[in-house]
């Protein structure tokens, strides 16, 4: 979903500025970054992990969905490119800010003990990389084939979809199956040394 942001929000909003006679649409493009950033990212990385103690991972992870999938409807049905400004201020952070967090965390919360930070990498790897190329990729032949206001509500949907399967999966299958977990005294993970984390993995 990041992916399809990323590459043709700008595109789209530059095809409803043509269509409306929309002038200054330069400016709003800075505008938008800077409400994205400023006003979305910084608040949510700053708030997201109260709001992942309060809902926990895998809840954090529904609503990610369904905020994308909210967010990018109402990008398909602004009647102006100026709406998008307010729509990015609100969504970029329960969107981008919240999700890139929670992929983070969870990653960190699977992991065998000793590999927290390379599952970190990994689920960043997965998200910046194949992520941004699957969305980008399909989001090029959607915008062609069936133009922008489509393509956002194609996404939209997909969003909806990835958060009921999400939900789903993890309470009949995934919940089962995750890694244990090693506390100490005081309730806190113990991290292992490489080789141990190894061996404990295989053991279970």
């Amino acid at each position: 979903l990041d992916g399809f942001i990323i590459y043709f929000l700008f595109w789209y909003v530059e095809d409803l500025a043509a269509a409306t006679n929309t002038g200054n649409i330069k400016l709003l493009e800075g505008l938008i970054v800077a409400a994205e950033t400023l006003g979305g990212e910084v608040v949510f990385f700053s708030i997201s992990g109260k709001i992942l103690e309060r809902f926990g991972h895998v809840h954090s992870f529904s609503m990610c969905f369904v905020n994308y999938a909210l967010g990018l409807a109402l990008i398909s049905l602004v009647p102006n490119p100026w709406w998008v400004l307010p729509i990015e201020l609100c969504f970029q952070g329960p969107t981008y800010a919240l999700t890139y967090t929670t992929v983070v965390a969870y990653a960190n919360e699977l992991a065998p003990p000793g590999a927290s930070a390379t599952m970190q990498g990994i689920a960043a790897g997965m998200d910046d990389g194949i992520g941004y190329a699957i969305g980008s990729i399909t989001g090029g032949i959607l915008y062609k084939y069936i133009g922008g206001k489509s393509a956002l509500q194609v996404f939209s949907s997909l969003g909806v979809f990835c958060s009921v399967i999400h939900l789903v999966l993890h309470k009949t299958y995934l919940k089962g199956h995750e890694a244990p977990v090693i506390l100490n005294g005081n309730n806190e993970v113990v991290y292992k040394p490489p080789k141990e984390a190894v061996e404990i993995t295989r053991s279970t």
